[in-house]
């Protein structure tokens, strides 16, 4: 049980839902808190997932089950979420995670990421998954209901010696999490400044990646000056916002700051065990098949 508002931080109350979709938001709200062992969603988790699932109830349904059960099993991602924490971190200390300031015509998010300090060493890859999750769901709390985001991965200054400290496990995870249970549209992801070794990286992505993921991917040696205009970056590009290392230290400071308990009361939102000899404790599966979140 939490007594923070969640998925939005500062909207403790239901947000107000467009009234072509309002029917379906109260339906997948009913049938969340129906569910044995769901955590205590709220109204604006349904109006988030439905949202991300194109309005498909059945799609918001099997992406809400998929979301409780991988954070349930996955506790090294996501348990002890504390923005503090020493590898977090880490993580942090040597990367760029920031959001741009400057949404596209459409309304969508612009994310850019890069390593900050290149040294392998300083790269746990559990400790990274993990800081990425925390800092998209705080950035989530941010937004709102946001139309679409639009990522770009800058791989300069990453080595071979990243990719040996890549784990299958956490990878596999992350590939689940993101492809299935994220409540985001994600609209592209662009792979700037692309290494020499990326046939390398695929090769052991490749069989993670769904076909709608897949068609999202864009690789180029060039910089994102290149791919968006640079009205939309920073100063780093030719743009007219402040350089991504002072928008990191914002960005990092208030996760440190008006985040961190947040991110660690967010811990609850998992599934429950099962109990044993129990069938009513399953969650109850929607009718129709799955088609996932919208991924463009």
């Amino acid at each position: 049980m939490t007594t923070l508002s969640h998925p939005f931080k500062d909207s403790p109350e239901p947000l107000e839902v467009p009234k072509e979709h309002a029917a379906n938001v109260n339906t997948l709200y009913e049938w969340m808190k129906d569910q044995p062992r769901f955590p205590s969603f709220s109204k604006n988790h349904a109006y988030l997932f439905l949202h991300a699932c194109l309005w498909n109830v059945d799609d918001a349904k099997k992406a809400l089950q998929k979301y409780a059960q991988i954070h349930a099993n996955s506790p090294d991602i996501f348990d002890n979420r504390d923005i503090m924490g020493a590898g977090v971190q880490m993580t942090l200390n040597a990367t760029h995670m920031v959001a741009l300031p400057r949404t596209t015509p459409e309304g969508y998010r612009l994310l850019y990421y890069r390593l900050s300090d290149t040294d392998p060493s300083k790269m746990n890859f559990t400790e990274a998954v993990k800081s990425f999750c925390m800092f998209n769901d705080a950035q989530i709390s941010v937004d709102g209901i946001m139309e679409g985001y639009i990522v770009i991965f800058d791989m300069k200054g990453v080595r071979l010696g990243h990719l040996a400290r890549v784990q299958f496990g956490p990878l596999r995870v992350f590939m689940n999490y993101i492809q299935d249970a994220h409540p985001v549209r994600l609209k592209k992801i662009y792979i700037v400044h692309t290494a020499s070794f990326i046939n390398q990286v695929m090769a052991l992505v490749k069989p993670l990646i769904k076909s709608e993921l897949l068609g999202l991917l864009q690789f180029t040696t060039a910089g994102p000056e290149e791919i968006v205009g640079v009205d939309y970056l920073p100063k780093d590009f030719g743009g007219p916002f402040d350089e991504v290392a002072i928008m990191h230290a914002e960005q990092k400071k208030r996760l440190e700051t008006e985040y961190r308990e947040w991110l660690m009361d967010s811990g609850v939102f998992k599934e429950a065990p099962k109990q044993k000899n129990s069938s009513a404790n399953a969650i109850k599966p929607p009718v129709k098949a799955f088609r996932g979140l919208e991924i463009d």
